[in-house]
């Protein structure tokens, strides 16, 4: 229902179709405006406060996050709380710590984001104030950047968000920064200008303040043309997703991996598309640069093991499939004792029928007795069992005294007589 709606009934006056309001506190468990109190932020959420109803409006929240890179950041968390104080709308401030990086409106931007959804419940939705002109400058700054497609579609009017079960909807985007301040002027409503949105030393700054306005001048339709065309973009890569969606369907094992050999073959900028869709499936967005480099490890020879690490995840290879992995963890050691259930970060492991054990680390160079009497090397046999490299540290190796007697419930020593019950986390296949 809410897909087939437009939000805005009108932008002169700004005015949200009732319809839609209703679909969205019905659809979701409870509505957040991500609140800067900028003018965007504040228009979206006057306009949507003055159309809803005692009980919407107790499902209505303001999110403010604190990002402490201005002097004024106090002052205008005080002017958030006072606003919503007079829209009688529940109120919740966030401080977070920018990490410093290399480009600090995109570490601003994921701090506020963790925060979003630190906040939020399952059945959420964030409401933001993205207009008709941060369409067109993220198009542009994409472009400029050298973005594919899927850059080219802009900012999308809704998506999930990766970590909850909630979704970001921006319901202004297709109205134009003239009619949100002209609505802010009408309505007498005070704002916070933010300093740094002066400095042209930040990307999107310098188009917004010395690129676009030229282009307008030129062409002036330019904003409902850059609009236009990202939504159509945005339609053909949706399609296009869904057809590559369905290819990796047949591809990819049960357990998510990608077998390389349907791809080894094909040409370079061929196994770079398939490779961003595969990654895509996992919530994986990286750099064509990045591709590339992923493309030269994994796709070379099968003997070595290539791994790629980032912020919440790796990539790894084994018997030339290609897998998305959690990040590692520590190795979780100690005792073992009968029916308590041992939780790692991976697995979990139950001893049975056995007074105490010991997991310990990985024993280099020691020898298991196999059921026929001989003695085979651990790495030959974790080699013969096909045990991924990232298990093999993980692996339960159970001790009782000095005495490997059991890896998990793979190999037990024949003359010992406990138990072991193993389970696995599936998010890290075996």
């Amino acid at each position: 229902m809410l897909s087939t709606l437009r939000p805005i009934l009108s932008t002169s006056p700004l005015c949200f179709c009732s319809e839609w309001i209703d679909a969205v506190f019905a659809q979701y468990h409870r509505i957040w405006v991500g609140f800067s109190g900028g003018v965007d932020s504040h228009v979206l959420l006057h306009a949507l406060v003055t159309q809803l109803n005692r009980e919407q409006m107790r499902a209505l929240g303001v999110i403010h996050v604190h990002h402490g890179l201005s002097e004024h950041a106090d002052e205008w968390l005080a002017h958030c709380a006072a606003v919503c104080h007079g829209l009688g709308v529940c109120f919740v401030s966030k401080h977070v710590s920018v990490n410093d990086q290399a480009s600090l409106e995109n570490a601003a931007r994921n701090a506020r984001y963790c925060a979003f959804q630190q906040e939020m419940g399952e059945g959420d939705a964030l409401l933001l104030a993205h207009h008709a002109g941060d369409q067109v400058e993220t198009v542009l700054f994409r472009l400029l950047r050298g973005t594919g497609g899927k850059g080219l579609s802009g900012i999308p009017y809704q998506r999930a968000l990766a970590k909850r079960d909630a979704t970001l909807i921006r319901p202004l985007l297709q109205v134009d920064k003239a009619s949100i301040e002209v609505y802010a002027l009408q309505h007498g409503l005070q704002w916070i200008s933010d300093e740094s949105n002066k400095d042209e030393r930040f990307t999107r700054n310098f188009l917004r303040q010395s690129v676009l306005p030229t282009l307008k001048q030129r062409f002036p339709q330019m904003m409902q043309s850059v609009g236009s065309t990202a939504q159509r973009v945005a339609t053909d890569y949706t399609m296009l997703a869904m057809f590559a969606d369905q290819q990796l369907d047949v591809w990819c094992c049960q357990n998510g991996s990608l077998p390389l050999r349907h791809i080894v073959d094909r040409p370079h900028d061929e196994r770079l598309f398939w490779l961003r869709y595969f990654l895509s499936r996992w919530g994986v967005s990286l750099l064509h640069s990045q591709l590339i480099s992923i493309d030269e490890m994994f796709l070379s020879t099968e003997d070595k093991q290539p791994t790629l690490v980032f912020s919440y995840g790796r990539l790894m290879r084994h018997q030339n499939e290609l897998y998305v992995l959690p990040p590692d963890q520590p190795v979780l050691l100690g005792l073992l004792k009968s029916g308590d259930l041992l939780r790692r970060p991976f697995d979990t492991v139950l001893l049975q029928d056995c007074l105490c054990c010991e997991l310990r680390q990985r024993p280099q160079g020691a020898s298991l007795i196999m059921p026929n009497g001989h003695r085979r090397k651990l790495k030959k046999w974790l080699n013969d069992q096909q045990i991924p490299s990232w298990w093999r540290e993980h692996l339960p190796y159970v001790f009782q005294g000095d005495v490997l007697v059991a890896i998990g419930d793979l190999w037990r020593h024949p003359d010992w007589h406990g138990q072991i019950e193993w389970s696995l986390d599936p998010s890290l296949p075996l």
